[in-house]
């Protein structure tokens, strides 16, 4: 029975590893067109550098919090849920926000947060194919049994302040240095690396090495099929609702089936 668990677990890492390369062929290829590219920076260099600290200042904060600042809480608290809103508020959002903003001079529409979709196909074909996942994940694992108030606020903390974050940020800033398509697996590679330390934490309590390996596969995927979304509807919203289907599809579907 165990080396079938361990088939059957590893065939659906497969199986959802083969889904997300069709769906990102799909997105590369058939769907949408590629926009106009954002003017290219006077400063390749400065871009490139300010990406790699702010997603350095990103990793070390989450291993601060992870390992350090959320134990403190729970044992202090019970939970450490609103203080790493709180936190991730300002390093996800409000410092970067600030910053290109006043230096860089962006506007709503350079950080996709206009109500604007470019491609509505590109929108409503990513969506839908991620709704199909949550539901295959639905009836693959047993999913988290969730109040609707924590589901919008992990609406909200969970893929907003990350897709912010990467594609609005990070990836905004690498297609002015790097090109667009370049600039779509950079900062896939770096949303994958930024996990790394909530990867750690999970094998340091499940053990499943399986899983950890197949972890980092998954975000990198995932990370550049948002930047695809986000480039080709230069909008962030429909990376966020992708984003929190995700993680928060399964349950989202419990929610409503009770």
């Amino acid at each position: 029975m165990d080396i079938l668990d361990f088939f059957l677990g590893e065939f659906s890492y497969i199986f959802l590893a083969i889904l997300l390369i069709l769906i990102l062929i799909l997105l590369a290829k058939f769907i949408g067109t590629y926009p106009t590219p954002f003017p290219h920076s006077e400063n390749p260099a400065t871009e490139k550098k300010e990406v790699i600290i702010l997603c350095f200042l990103m990793l070390i904060y989450l291993s601060f919090f992870i390992y350090l600042l959320s134990p403190y809480f729970i044992s202090m608290f019970g939970d450490s849920y609103i203080i790493g809103v709180i936190f991730g508020t300002f390093i996800n959002f409000l410092i970067p926000f600030i910053y290109v903003v006043y230096k860089n001079k962006w506007t709503s529409r350079d950080l996709g947060l206009n109500s604007k979709v470019r491609s509505w196909s590109v929108g409503i074909i990513s969506i839908s194919s991620y709704l199909l996942l949550g539901f295959y994940s639905f009836f693959r694992s047993e999913p988290i049994e969730l109040y609707w108030y924590s589901l919008l606020l992990l609406l909200y903390s969970n893929a907003f302040l990350e897709e912010f974050l990467f594609r609005g940020i990070v990836q905004s800033k690498l297609e002015r240095s790097v090109g667009q398509k370049r600039a779509i697996i950079y900062q896939g590679v770096l949303f994958m690396l930024i996990h790394i330390p909530a990867n750690l934490i999970r094998f340091t309590i499940d053990g499943n090495l399986v899983r950890f390996f197949w972890s980092f596969g998954f975000q990198l995927l995932h990370g550049v099929i948002y930047g695809l979304v986000f480039l080709k509807t230069r909008s962030l919203w429909p990376a966020v609702i992708c984003h929190y289907l995700t993680n928060w599809a399964g349950a989202t579907i419990l929610l409503f089936l009770s």
